[in-house]
């Protein structure tokens, strides 16, 4: 199954470069510039800055990055009824990037916060969703798993006539 992956420059476009460094910088005590961020994730050079700024700026890729794979793994928990070759609905994508956002905030995230409200919604989606496949018949791996084997018959009314 394929999922197409949002990159750190899609999450900083959709959600805004301030608050994503915000909240993904590690810590580390000190703010990145949301324009280093967006330089660094899209590849530019980065002479200009200094060199601590642009060592926050590499952590706080990775943190994205592993937030996006966190997302993925927990979308793939979810679509793990999904037949073989049958790709998710588009939507799965915009919300691979919500939950990834949830995933930057977890501690940061209060339970009435937009971000956990909107994560819970697309749990629901997904729920549904795995529901909906599980109840088409697909299971683990979109195979039921199911196959009937028997062997030969061994005794019959002829074989036991002698008995």
């Amino acid at each position: 199954m394929n999922l197409t992956l949002p990159s750190a420059t899609q999450l900083l476009i959709r959600f805004g470069a301030r608050d994503i460094s915000q909240v993904a910088a590690p810590d580390a005590g000190r703010a990145i510039e949301p324009e280093l961020l967006a330089a660094a994730a899209s590849g530019q050079p980065l002479d200009d800055w200094p060199a601590e700024d642009i060592a926050i700026a590499v952590a706080t890729l990775a943190r994205i990055a592993d937030a996006v794979t966190r997302a993925r793994s927990e979308v793939s928990f979810y679509l793990r009824f999904r037949p073989a070759g049958e790709d998710a609905p588009l939507w799965v994508a915009d919300d691979l990037a919500e939950i990834a956002r949830y995933h930057l905030y977890d501690d940061a995230g209060k339970e009435e916060s937009t971000v956990r409200v909107l994560y819970k919604d697309v749990i629901k989606r997904l729920e549904t969703l795995a529901a909906e496949d599980k109840e088409r018949g697909a299971g683990d791996g979109g195979q039921s798993g199911l196959q009937v084997n028997s062997q030969p018959r061994l005794m019959s009314r002829r074989t036991l006539r002698a008995l």
